[in-house]
């Protein structure tokens, strides 16, 4: 690589990482500091002029330079392993590592001022600060959650049935092979915003994508399905969920309504209740739910802390 190159590309990675992480930095310490991201731009710059200048025949300079471009990898920076100086910027890495860390002791003391509420008391406050989120439009939403949130290893698995389709990385899949489930049907009040709200979106088969449409969830009639697939049902009234999703979407379905202010009806809260219970919260969801407060800057408080469920009569 052209040292010229090589200098661009220092120059785009200490502006998106002073940026992301440095500019946070900066903000804890006191404007009168300069961030560690800075200096660490500051040294790299001066050895890449110094390279530029002497043109070395050797590769130590180089050497030297890969070596203090690596102290940025936790500030979420990926440098390659050959011999050129290749960058490889991660920019959901650098948001991800500097949003988690500066926002973990918020979070903490957020729910310890929720410790002792109960019922609306509880809702607001959760709406107050679930609400405080960074929106997307449909399109990049969908994008996040193909080929980000619930991509694995190349993998999408439809939350209702189980089937999977291969999906390369960084590409969308066909709609023909996986559609994006709106937990909180469109036609129910997800819209705007709350269209694209990542919390609710699920990868799902076109098939029982469109056989659950925006009928309620519930108990299925076993002597009267039209729909019967991977453990989910449909008996032409509600729609039932296989055992793996059910708490899935009972949180999901919670967090809607708290952010949203939109009101559940009282049979298909019961139901939802039920699945809260018998599907508890696993790593898996935790993981889905760092995901996307990495990107939407909110999490699901119904994951952190199932307990709220209870604490709250009515949704």
């Amino acid at each position: 690589m052209k040292i010229e190159n090589i200098k661009k590309y220092a120059i785009l990675l200490g502006f998106s990482v002073a940026f992301t992480a440095g500019t946070t930095l900066a903000a804890q310490e006191g404007n009168d500091k300069e961030s560690a991201s800075d200096k660490l731009l500051t040294e790299v710059m001066s050895l890449l002029d110094e390279v530029e200048t002497n043109s070395p025949k050797s590769q130590s300079d180089i050497k030297t330079i890969r070596q203090k471009l690596t102290r940025f990898k936790k500030l979420g920076l990926s440098v390659s392993d050959d011999n050129s100086p290749e960058l490889m910027f991660s920019r959901m890495g650098a948001t991800t590592n500097a949003y988690s860390r500066n926002n973990k002791a918020k979070r903490v003391a957020f729910y310890n001022s929720c410790r002792n509420l109960n019922d609306e008391d509880l809702k607001n406050k959760l709406h107050n600060e679930c609400a405080k989120h960074t929106a997307y439009n449909y399109k990049e939403a969908r994008k996040f959650m193909y080929t980000q949130i619930d991509n694995k290893n190349g993998t999408l698995e439809c939350v209702y049935t189980g089937k999977t389709v291969n999906v390369p990385a960084g590409k969308m899949p066909s709609g023909n092979e996986i559609n994006c489930e709106h937990t909180w049907p469109q036609s129910k009040g997800a819209t705007g915003d709350a269209k694209s709200d990542m919390h609710h979106l699920f990868p799902a088969d076109p098939d029982a994508n469109c056989t659950r449409g925006s009928f309620p969830f519930g108990t299925a009639d076993s002597s009267n399905l039209k729909f019967n697939e991977g453990g989910s049902k449909f008996d032409g009234n509600v729609f039932e969920v296989r055992k793996q999703h059910r708490g899935n979407v009972a949180r999901a379905m919670f967090y809607f309504s708290t952010v949203y202010e939109m009101p559940i009806d009282e049979k298909q809260e019961a139901t939802l209740r039920k699945w809260h219970k018998e599907d508890p919260v696993d790593a898996n969801e935790i993981a889905r739910n760092d995901a996307i407060e990495a990107l939407q800057h909110n999490r699901n408080p119904y994951i952190d802390h199932p307990e709220y469920v209870d604490k709250i009569k009515d949704f």
